[in-house]
């Protein structure tokens, strides 16, 4: 009896296990059925998208233009011996993406450049040679690598407002090689189609909040910047110093004036004292210990006659410092348009300088 008992509760047992199985195998199907349906449904509508004429036109000519303005457009030796390039991004596809409608409006980009490592530089050795406040910034290389150690044989993208000026200047000139030096200021070309002006004064001038005549310009066409706008650390200008001084570009890139040392000369005296504008003896003391370690000198007593000691411009007293002539002048037609019956003469920027090199003995340096 008890045998008998035992056999039909197996038998029950079984029947509901049976059962769950039955369910469990149901669900199983109709969770694959509707995970088909699903993915049916998003291939259906993505293939109804993707073959939209709006969308098949858009699409292609997006990503070309982010193919192509992501790409280096000008590339120049700085300090002749780095390779760099310079080109513009175009960020505003992301907003392009999401609204797929014709925009009216230029897209707004940034200016970057491509520079590789020279062989065993450290992040804060790159980061003292090329950034802004490189000493203190040194922590953005790592971002600009996305954490990757620095390969020399590899260019890394760095943007443009991070880099100092110097290098901005070099950049600026190969990347718009019609700009030219002119009376009261820097002359530049429209020469891109995604140029704007918000662009221009933002790598060009000391406030980017400054306003051109026109909101937009046509390529080819010409605006100029004066001289009192335009960021001095671009070295853009024409600078001049009277002799003994002469200007050059050192091993960096950087523009400085130079003194060569005659027989007799001290730093303190020769140097500091006659050239440099400060007058507080506290402050002549700094500036020789500043001298000292700008030119990798050790001690201010052991100079040599025909060493060349270099100088910051902005040191430099007023009375070595000369404005080439008529490039500083601001003219009265300055972003106007010129009467037809007054064509324009395009300016050399070597007017009148043999006779004031005659007159003043100054040295000029200037790359256009």
């Amino acid at each position: 009896m008890e045998e008998q008992s035992f056999i039909s509760f197996s038998y029950k047992v079984r029947s509901q296990i049976r059962i769950c199985l039955e369910h469990i195998e149901n669900t199983k199907r109709y969770i694959e059925v509707m995970s088909f349906k699903f993915h049916l449904t998003a291939i259906i509508t993505a293939l109804f998208f993707f073959n939209s004429p709006a969308v098949a036109n858009t699409l292609p000519a997006v990503s070309k233009e982010i193919e192509t303005e992501t790409l280096p457009l000008a590339s120049f030796l700085f300090a002749q011996r780095d390779p760099l390039r310079v080109g513009w991004h175009d960020n505003s596809h992301k907003q392009e993406l999401k609204d797929l409608r014709q925009q009216e409006s230029k897209p707004v980009g940034s200016l970057f450049v491509q520079l590789r490592p020279r062989k065993y530089e450290g992040e804060y050795q790159l980061a003292l040679r090329v950034l802004r406040d490189g000493s203190h910034q040194f922590q953005l290389i790592r971002e600009f690598t996305n954490g990757q150690p620095l390969n020399h044989k590899r260019y890394l993208t760095i943007p443009f407002e991070h880099l100092i000026g110097a290098i901005q200047g070099e950049a600026l000139r190969v990347l718009f090689p019609n700009d030219r030096v002119e009376f009261g200021g820097w002359r530049h070309q429209t020469t891109y189609s995604w140029e704007t002006p918000d662009l221009i004064a933002k790598s060009f001038t000391k406030s980017a909040k400054y306003s051109f005549p026109q909101q937009v310009y046509k390529q080819g066409e010409t605006f100029t910047i004066p001289w009192n706008i335009l960021r001095t650390d671009l070295e853009l200008q024409p600078l001049a110093v009277r002799e003994p001084l002469f200007i050059k570009k050192d091993e960096s890139g950087l523009r400085y004036a130079f003194y060569r040392i005659q027989p007799g000369d001290t730093l303190y005296s020769s140097v500091v004292i006659r050239f440099i504008g400060e007058t507080k003896h506290y402050v002549r003391s700094q500036n020789a210990s500043d001298l000292l370690v700008l030119n990798g000198l050790e001690d201010a007593h052991q100079l040599s006659a025909g060493q060349l000691i270099k100088i910051p411009l902005e040191w430099i007293r007023p009375e070595y410092l000369h404005q080439v002539p008529g490039i500083y002048r601001i003219s009265k037609d300055l972003n106007t348009e010129t009467k037809k019956s007054e064509p324009r003469r395009r300016i050399s920027t070597d007017i009148g300088l043999p006779q004031a090199e005659k007159l003043y003995q100054i040295s000029i340096i200037s790359q256009r």
